[in-house]
């Protein structure tokens, strides 16, 4: 069963539905999907907007023109479009408004969408505790649950080999996130909760960790995305009716997120 990895697989199985009787598939009519958000890492914010994709199609389709403005507690701020791109870029000065609301403001075709999501701090990261297991031979394998359940504080992960960086302007790219759920797991001995990321590195090698903290209401619907998807898996014949937190006739998740990132030698990790 192949794995989600990536934003556009997951945002696609939010708008596919499969018919048992039928292989074809329906795609929910929404007037377009949101990715993206708000990061503390960066000044320099990114939100991509599209029509809803199926998993046929090879490339997702663009929306274009839309007046797209975030609220940052004290102002306005009006994202440019990137060519046609559909991604939408803004710098935000205000961008660690902790404790506080953004609103994304999107205005396209005559309709109005919005959305919010609270800035929640990130628990610093701790070289004492990173969700992986170390194996030592000729060199380290590095595993990474997918899913980590019943924690205090649910967060999200990217752990990566050196050389590599999360860029939020990078839609596409396949990041190996992982999840630390505030949530009980559905099944602890169903093979589909105990899925992994699987790393390879040198004796003199680092990783590079970076750690993002979720609102109650985005870590809520990551767990739904989860239980739609890696619980579920791809061939499931429930539709996978995720709704984000976009208003109107549109889907997607708005993100408000803060960020840690820290550069951990291997050979150090976990001691």
């Amino acid at each position: 069963m192949k794995k989600i990895r990536n934003t556009y697989l997951l945002l696609s199985l939010l708008v596919i539905a499969c018919n048992k009787n039928n292989t074809a598939s329906t795609t929910f009519n929404y007037d377009l999907i949101v990715e993206g958000g708000i990061n503390t890492l960066n000044e320099r914010q990114y939100i991509r907007l599209t029509k809803p994709a199926g998993l046929a199609e090879l490339s997702v389709k663009p929306v274009n023109g839309a007046a797209v403005s975030v609220f940052d507690g004290s102002n306005d701020i009006t994202f440019t479009e990137i060519g046609n791109s559909g991604v939408y870029t803004a710098i935000l000065n205000n961008n660690n408004n902790y404790g506080e609301p953004y609103t994304l403001h999107i205005n396209y075709q005559g309709k109005q969408y919005q959305a919010t999501d609270v800035l929640t701090g990130v628990v610093p990261i701790d070289s004492s505790y990173i969700p992986l297991t170390i194996q030592q031979g000729s060199d380290f394998t590095i595993t990474i649950p997918r899913h980590i359940f019943g924690v205090s504080f649910a967060q999200q992960w990217l752990i990566m080999s050196q050389g590599n960086s999360w860029d939020p302007s990078q839609f596409n790219a396949k990041y190996n996130y992982s999840y630390s759920h505030v949530f009980g797991t559905p099944n602890a001995l169903n093979p589909l909760t105990q899925q992994k990321n699987i790393l390879h590195a040198g004796l003199n090698d680092s990783l590079i960790i970076y750690k993002f903290s979720l609102s109650s209401a985005y870590s809520t619907y990551l767990y739904n995305v989860f239980q739609e998807t890696d619980w579920k898996g791809l061939l499931s014949s429930t539709p996978a009716n995720v709704h984000g937190n976009i208003s109107g006739n549109a889907n997607g998740y708005f993100y408000a997120i803060d960020v840690d990132t820290q550069t951990e030698a291997v050979k150090d990790i976990n001691k």
